[in-house]
């Protein structure tokens, strides 16, 4: 950013009520979300030592009185800076007096609710001269935006160097500034229930009414984001560096100074090695191929063999090995995910976007805490089948229709659970291009029949070798899912988002970006079928299925791409770049501090 964007970005020009108004209710917001947060004691899931402690949210900037009367003051003010004509007087005095008598009766109810409406005041009022033909407010939304963003910016640096602060020895107590950003995080993360109920029920909802209403474009390669050119080495460049931060985010808990114990870090680590130590035992290639096959139920076997190479070609300890496995899986899925993106908004920026997200995603963070190798690994080829199937919906070739087939197989006997999943989705979505008559019927009927012929391939296995596919994962459905699951939807939900794997479900940033995208998701593009379809997915789980599996369908979906298109869409702004800025200094902050808690 240069310098004359700099001086634009602060208020050049600008009249010096409308930058201290601006600043003025961007310190305001700061007290208010403490105050509000504190006061109803919102629930807060923070990961302690590995150890996921349910709290109340109970952190004020001062104290409870004095944030109070800074929240209340601030909104003062800023009636007095931004409200036009007769009005200013009005609404300022009749304020300032409520405040003023509130503030000399003391800590009351009065109090409260004179701190706890002042924010909610600005906003309507906010929202009424956005849409009222007389303006009432004197305000500069873009300047009020760009204030909001270098507060982002400034609390997510120090975000970033308190939760780095244990690599370099330095206890983050040392500090003499809070890291509030981490504050505000969990505190809006316990709306991620409502957040992904909202995504999963409204997502196939969307893709009815669109359908219905005749809003679909004959494009087929197109998208509205197919601009977003970036120079090849730029993009390399830019790969390389997410997939180092994957690796980076997977050694943090393996550092001496965040694991002076040599704790394990990946919680399925123990029972894969034991796993492989039968596979070790093996007389010949034969009992070796018919024990991965029926181990773990035989739903894994090409992930079993994969672990068995690692842990055989690095010379350590298998379990050292295998506990290390996400720093080869997390470059993986930053590629798969580049590469899916690209394919499906053909937009460099989207997809580079895409892959950082992908680094520093629930996915990743997920894999290195839980040590889900096998579901790792099969959503990494199942994104790269993806990619193939695309290509040939668009370009057709053997070559393409070849790649989809054996990556689909190599899904297949990496996580049967996974392949189900991913095979639903590709069915509902290749049936939705159908109707929509996007692309040759006949060649999406080609893809059909190449998804079919998995499952033949699964029943095959099944009646061979004696252990489940798609028949286990259907009764395992059965077991864990039903009508009864509907009565403990919320709880279910809360239980997958807060507590399972370590809550890492419940980063609010992904999510809330992911809000964005499906509001403004058009079924003119590719990307919106195929994501609406992906999140249309989770609808009977989150209805109908118990917490894990809830968790195990969310895991699976790719909401690092919707929240890429939402940040591509906010860079087309005027100064979107600083919008975009703080959120990806958040992000990494929060991932940086979420697995140097990993053990």
């Amino acid at each position: 950013m240069d310098l004359k964007n700099s001086y634009i970005m602060f208020g050049q020009n600008t009249s010096p009520l409308l930058i201290i108004s601006s600043a003025v209710l961007v310190l305001t917001l700061f007290f208010y979300i403490h105050t509000v947060g504190s006061y109803f004691e919102i629930g807060i899931s923070p990961l302690v030592d590995r150890e996921t402690q349910h709290t109340a949210f109970a952190v004020y900037i001062i104290d409870k009185s004095i944030d109070q009367i800074i929240t209340a003051a601030g909104i003062v003010v800023w009636l007095a800076l931004s409200v036009t004509g007769k009005a200013r007087i009005v609404t300022s005095a009749t304020y300032g007096v409520i405040t003023a008598a509130a503030i000399w009766t003391g800590p009351s109810i009065v109090f409260d609710i004179v701190a706890l409406i002042s924010f909610p005041i600005a906003i309507s009022l906010l929202i009424y001269n956005r849409f009222a033909t007389k303006k009432i407010l004197n305000v500069n939304t873009k300047l009020l935006l760009n204030y909001l963003a270098i507060a982002g910016i400034a609390t997510g640096i120090v975000g970033i160097i308190t939760s780095l602060a244990p690599l370099f020895s330095i206890p983050p107590e040392s500090f003499l500034v809070r890291d509030y950003a981490f504050d505000i995080f969990l505190l809006l993360s316990s709306l991620s229930p409502v957040i992904i109920f909202f995504l999963i029920i409204y997502s196939p909802i969307k893709l009815l009414v669109k359908k219905s209403t005749a809003e679909i474009s004959k494009t087929r390669n197109e998208t509205s984001l197919s601009n977003g050119i970036i120079k090849p080495r730029t993009r390399v460049l830019c790969l390389l560096l997410f997939m180092l931060l994957s690796v980076a985010l997977a050694l943090i808990p393996h550092s001496p100074l965040t694991n002076d114990a040599s704790q394990l870090v990946s919680a399925d680590s123990v029972e894969y090695v034991e796993t492989l130590n039968k596979l070790a035992q093996s007389n010949n290639p034969q009992e070796f191929l018919t024990e991965a096959f029926t181990t773990f139920s035989g739903d894994r076997p090409l992930a079993l063999i994969f672990l068995y190479a690692i842990a055989s070609a690095v010379p350590t300890d298998p379990l050292y090995a295998i506990d290390h496995v996400s720093i080869i899986l997390g470059p993986a899925l930053v590629l798969a995910t580049f590469f899916l993106t690209r394919e499906l908004t053909s937009n460099d920026t989207t997809s580079i976007l895409a892959s950082f997200l992908a680094a520093i995603s629930f996915q990743t963070l997920i894999g290195i805490y839980s040590g889900i190798y096998a579901n790792w690994l099969a959503i990494i080829i199942g994104y790269l089948s993806f990619v193939f199937l695309i290509r040939f919906l668009k370009v057709q070739g053997k070559r393409n229709l070849a790649m989809y087939w054996i990556l689909l197989i190599l899904l297949l006997f990496s996580h049967t659970y996974t392949w189900t999943i991913l095979a639903m989705v590709t069915g509902i979505f290749l049936v939705v291009m159908y109707k929509l008559n996007h692309y040759h019927k006949k060649t999406m009927i080609i893809l059909l029949l190449v998804l079919l012929s998995s499952v033949a391939i699964d029943v095959a296995k099944t009646s061979l070798t004696g252990t489940g596919g798609i028949e286990r994962d259907v009764g395992i459905a059965r077991v864990s899912a039903g009508p009864e699951q509907s009565v403990l939807l919320w709880n279910n939900l809360t239980e997958a988002t807060q507590s399972y794997a370590g809550g890492q479900l419940s980063n609010f940033m992904l999510l809330a970006l992911g809000i964005y995208w499906i509001l403004r998701a058009r079924l003119q593009d590719l990307s919106g079928i195929f994501l609406l379809v992906f999140f249309s997915i989770g609808v009977i789980p989150l209805l109908f299925g118990n917490y894990i599996i809830q968790a195990r369908v969310l895991y699976d979906i790719p909401f690092q791409i919707p929240a890429a298109i939402a940040l591509t869409f906010m860079m087309k702004k005027k100064n979107g770049a600083l919008i975009v800025l703080p959120i990806c200094i958040w992000l990494f902050a929060m991932s940086v501090r979420m697995s140097s808690n990993f053990t």
